[in-house]
């Protein structure tokens, strides 16, 4: 495989306006390159930048026939599909073919943000994973968004990991590794009160996937798992400043469960959940000397 990056992740969304004004006022992150042009003129779509060349890319979408519509039907508001930016899409569509995964519609597509092809969530690790090769003009992460705070309201440096929970971690690291070349490691016993395994996914940019098994009834990746099964479940934004964040929540009246900032062995966090932020969970996460970072070799 030709992996470079992250590029982007995707929400969909039901209402665009709605979204972004919550985006903004919660997480001081504001959307823009705002398009009404896409999806065959039934889409509306914008994107947030992140930090470390990746955004969030927000997609309303109202045409029954389309990936993220049935998706929006089936799951409501939550993180849909993560894109793998590649240096050489037909090798790598080559790759996938030879080890027997099913590309959809068996094609590259040329689109407005590059070549594109898609592996769907029942041929993959259970959600949507795109293979982008950008043309000259396709968005590439603004440059006048480089060097620029990524949040207005906190002191958000980036994302730092997308978490994901699955049903059998050594299963899902192996169907990760086979399509796409993208092999687990850091794997962990010692988490969640001794109720989880967990792993993590290097995505080239200083930031991951992050796996995770539980079997603890109580814990909240437990809960989304039995109602989920295997999709996003949340996704991770670093800050330098995790006390003056939380206090800006609170100020603003958005809960942040069990009210509190939890010194866990990644750093100090504090969770946003679905019904009280932006429909999946956000976690704010400072990390300790020791923590997890992106590894330099």
């Amino acid at each position: 495989m030709a992996i470079v990056r992250l590029q982007h992740f995707g929400i969909v969304v039901g209402d665009i306006d709605v979204a972004v004004a919550k985006f903004e006022r919660i997480f001081g992150l504001r959307a823009r390159d705002f398009r009404d042009d896409q999806g065959k003129g039934m889409q509306y779509d914008a994107r947030i930048p992140l930090g470390n060349d990746c955004w969030l890319h927000i997609v309303q979408n109202w045409n029954p026939e389309s990936r993220v519509n049935r998706f929006w039907q089936e799951h409501g508001e939550k993180l849909e599909h993560i894109a793998l930016q590649t240096d050489d899409v037909e090798a790598d569509v080559q790759r996938l073919r030879h080890a027997g995964v099913p590309i959809f519609q068996d094609k590259i597509f040329d689109a407005a943000d590059g070549y594109e092809a898609f592996v769907y969530p029942d041929d993959a690790i259970g959600f949507t994973v795109e293979l982008i090769q950008p043309h000259d003009h396709s968005w590439s992460y603004p440059d006048d968004a480089r060097g620029q705070p990524v949040s207005k309201k906190m002191g958000i440096a980036g994302l730092q990991h997308i978490g994901v929970v699955v049903t059998d971690l050594q299963a899902a690291c192996e169907r990760f590794e086979r399509p796409f070349a993208l092999g687990c490691r850091d794997f962990r016993d010692d988490q969640g009160k001794g109720m989880q395994y967990d792993a993590r996914i290097l995505l080239g940019n200083e930031c991951w996937l992050h796996l995770v098994q539980n079997w603890n009834p109580e814990s909240r990746v437990y809960q989304f798992h039995r109602e989920n099964r295997q999709l996003l479940e949340h996704i991770a934004l670093q800050t330098t400043t995790i006390e003056k964040d939380v206090e800006h929540l609170r100020r603003i009246g958005v809960p942040v469960y069990s009210d509190k900032i939890f010194d866990a062995n990644d750093g100090y966090e504090a969770f946003v959940y679905p019904d009280d932020g932006v429909g999946f969970t956000v976690e704010l996460i400072q990390p300790h000397a020791t923590s997890w970072t992106y590894p330099t070799s």
